[in-house]
C-alpha cells in the first residue's frame, strides 16, 4: 500500500544506451525541468486510507538543500487497525541536482513482517545501477546488484519535482521513466482539467491528473502490464507551490487514497540537508 502510495506521489527520457532502441522511446517527454522549478524547502504530511473511509497509514515528504543536490526525505507507516493487519514501515531519500531535478541517488528500506528490504540505486547518464539485499525474518540473506542499460532516469521523489515545474496545461501529457527502487516503468501523467477541492478547511482550485503505469523489463527493456493498479488520480493545487493534495488509486487489494494534512515550509537550519556518506554503488562484475 505505502509503495503504492510513492507510487503515486508521485519519469523522463533522453538518450539509451542499448543495442537496440525501445519502440516507447518515442512515447517519451524530452527534457528535464520546465518553467516551475522553484522548490521550497518544506514538510507535508498524508493520511494513507483503504475503501475511501479507513485511516490506514501516515505519510511524509520532507525537502531540504544539500549544497548543489536537493534531498528529499519520505516516510510511510501503517497505522491502527491496519498495522494489526499488516505492519509495514518505510523511509526514502532521495538526492537530486537542484539546476535541472535529475535524479542523482536513491536509498530505500521497507519492513514488514516477514522481511526488510534495502535498495541502493546509483542513476547514471546511460544507466541505472541497484544494489538490493533482502533480510527475511526466516531464511538467509541475500545481496545483489543489477544494471538496467538504458539512462537517463528519474526516481520516485525526483519525478515529483520534474511533473510540478510543467505547465501543465489542460489535455497536455507526460511520459517518463522512473525507477521508484529495484524496477523501472513507463509512466504516463495527462492534465484531465480543473477541480475544486478542500484542503485545511477551505475549497482550493486544483489540477486534475490521471496516471497510467507500464512496467519495463531491466534486462530486455520489453514493456508489460502493471497489474497491481488499474487506475489513478492525483490532485494537485493550482498555485505556485503546486501541492499533491490528494491521491485515489484503484489497485488489486481495492481503493486507496491519500490526502494531504500539513504543510510546513523550513527555513534556517531546518532548510538544510546534507549528503549520504556514500552515494557509490557498484555495477556487478562482468562474467
Amino acid at each position: 500500500m505505502c509503495r503504492l502510495l510513492f507510487l503515486l506521489m508521485g519519469v523522463l527520457g533522453c538518450s539509451v544506451a542499448f543495442a537496440e532502441t525501445p519502440e516507447w522511446v518515442k512515447e517519451l517527454t524530452v527534457g528535464t525541468a520546465g518553467a516551475h522549478r522553484y522548490v521550497p524547502t518544506c514538510k507535508l504530511t498524508f493520511d494513507v486510507g483503504w475503501s475511501k473511509v479507513m485511516t490506514a497509514g501516515k505519510a511524509t515528504l520532507t525537502v531540504r538543500e544539500a549544497g548543489d543536490f536537493l534531498r528529499a526525505d519520505a516516510s510511510a507507516s501503517s497505522t491502527g487497525l491496519a498495522r494489526s493487519l499488516w505492519k509495514y514501515d518505510c523511509e526514502m531519500t532521495s538526492i537530486m541536482h537542484r539546476k535541472d531535478l535529475r535524479a542523482h541517488f536513491l536509498q530505500h528500506r521497507e519492513t514488514d513482517s516477514e522481511e526488510t528490504c534495502k535498495y541502493r540505486v546509483a542513476f547514471e547518464r546511460h544507466q541505472v545501477v541497484t544494489e538490493t539485499e533482502v533480510l527475511p525474518v526466516k531464511g538467509t540473506n541475500t545481496k545483489s546488484s543489477a544494471v538496467c542499460p538504458y539512462g537517463p532516469m528519474d526516481d520516485i521523489l525526483s519525478v515529483i519535482l520534474y511533473l510540478r515545474s510543467q505547465d501543465l496545461t489542460n489535455g497536455k501529457k507526460y511520459t517518463r521513466v522512473v525507477q521508484p527502487w529495484d524496477t523501472p516503468y513507463l509512466t504516463t501523467f495527462e492534465v484531465q482539467g480543473r477541480e475544486m477541492l478542500t484542503y485545511a478547511g477551505a475549497k482550493r482550485p486544483c489540477i486534475k491528473l490521471s496516471l497510467k503505469i507500464r512496467k519495463i523489463d531491466r534486462t530486455t527493456l520489453a514493456l508489460s502490464a502493471y497489474k497491481k493498479m488499474k487506475t489513478a488520480t492525483i490532485w494537485v493545487s493550482d498555485d505556485e507551490l503546486r501541492l499533491p493534495i490528494e491521491m485515489h488509486a484503484n489497485v488489486f487489494v481495492g481503493f486507496m487514497f491519500a490526502k494531504l494534512t500539513g504543510f510546513e515550509m523550513l527555513n534556517g537550519k531546518d532548510a538544510k540537508g546534507s549528503l549520504p556518506g556514500s552515494m557509490v554503488v557498484k555495477a556487478p562484475a562482468k562474467p
